[in-house]
């Protein structure tokens, strides 16, 4: 009589093994270093200006996904690393995508980041077709601060100074809303940048989530 107990107990532990395990596999993946927010965040209108001194607004962000990256052309490390990871990711991003895809690298440094300074930063990325954005800092940061995002002018003497910002990147629905945020990884004494291989594993999840 206890060797059958025994056998029903094996038994019923096999089937509940089983099950959870089933319910582990049938569980969505979630994205690693990647918000993704609940219900998406609309902007209101804005006013920037683009690398050929053309006027740039919430209809520029129609029609396509964004990855919205902020920074600056003197930045030593941070932005040409970011936005040089990202043009190398462009192709593989697309093929991602539903619908066209557009990365903004938008200066929170006017007073250096002309468009014409901009248009020849951008030309160092020659992989991805990236667009270019600024404006006078009362345009500029509550355009930045509805990304979620953030800068602060560090002043210096003369024309050294630099400009604290933000390393993630932003991501824009065809809306034109923000719908995920994709973080940069901190290790201690190494310039935050997002991992390009995580990124490319969390960036279907998040299209997938954000997408009606």
């Amino acid at each position: 009589m206890q060797k059958w107990l025994w056998v029903v107990v094996a038994v019923l532990a096999l089937a509940a093994g089983l099950r959870l395990s089933a319910s582990f596999k049938s569980a969505p993946a979630e994205p690693v270093a990647a918000l993704v927010y609940p219900t998406p965040r609309a902007l209101t209108e804005f006013d920037l200006l683009d690398e050929q001194k053309q006027p740039v607004g919430l209809k520029d962000l129609q029609g396509h996904w964004t990855l919205v990256f902020v920074g600056y052309t003197h930045c030593p490390d941070i932005c040409p690393m970011t936005m040089a990871k990202l043009a190398g990711m462009y192709q593989d991003l697309v093929k991602l995508t539903p619908d066209p895809l557009e990365i903004w690298f938008v200066s929170v440094d006017p007073k250096r980041d002309t468009p014409e300074q901009l248009a020849q930063y951008i030309t160092y990325f020659k992989q991805a077709p990236i667009k270019a954005r600024t404006a006078d800092h009362k345009d500029l940061f509550p355009f930045i601060r509805q990304l979620g995002l953030m800068y602060a002018i560090n002043e210096g003497k003369e024309e050294r100074y630099t400009v604290d910002h933000s390393a993630s990147i932003a991501l824009l629905n065809p809306q034109g809303a923000v719908v995920a945020m994709f973080k940069p990884e901190m290790k201690p004494g190494a310039v935050p940048l997002i991992n390009n291989q995580q990124f490319l594993a969390d960036y279907p999840l998040v299209i997938a989530a954000a997408s009606p």
